[in-house]
């Protein structure tokens, strides 16, 4: 078994920007992400509404996406949302499937 070194964006923020989210995540070069429902606790409160739930989006891929993506949505996002981002460094299985050839 061989790992790859990759990154691993993570984003929690309102479901309301979902479709922008997963549009952009692709443009900017993703090959995939996973998208799962998420609450907690912050600087701007409880975030648990059952209407329109917070969402949590994954995305595995190389350093230069994940920093488009970060750099994206921390300029169009974070002055106006509910919205935390990182990168994670991960070993992946199977890496070549997370990068665009």
């Amino acid at each position: 078994m061989q790992l790859q070194t990759l990154r691993l964006v993570t984003i929690v923020t309102e479901d309301v920007l979902r479709s922008q989210l997963v549009n952009k995540f692709i443009e900017l070069g993703a090959t995939g992400y996973t998208v799962q429902h998420a609450y907690g606790y912050g600087s701007r409160g409880a975030r648990a509404d059952a209407v329109a739930p917070n969402l949590q989006f994954e995305v595995v891929c190389s350093q230069d996406v994940a920093e488009a993506i970060l750099t994206y949505v921390s300029h169009h996002f974070f002055a106006n949302y509910a919205c935390i981002a990182w990168i994670t460094t991960v070993e992946v299985v199977k890496g070549h499937h997370y990068v665009k050839q």
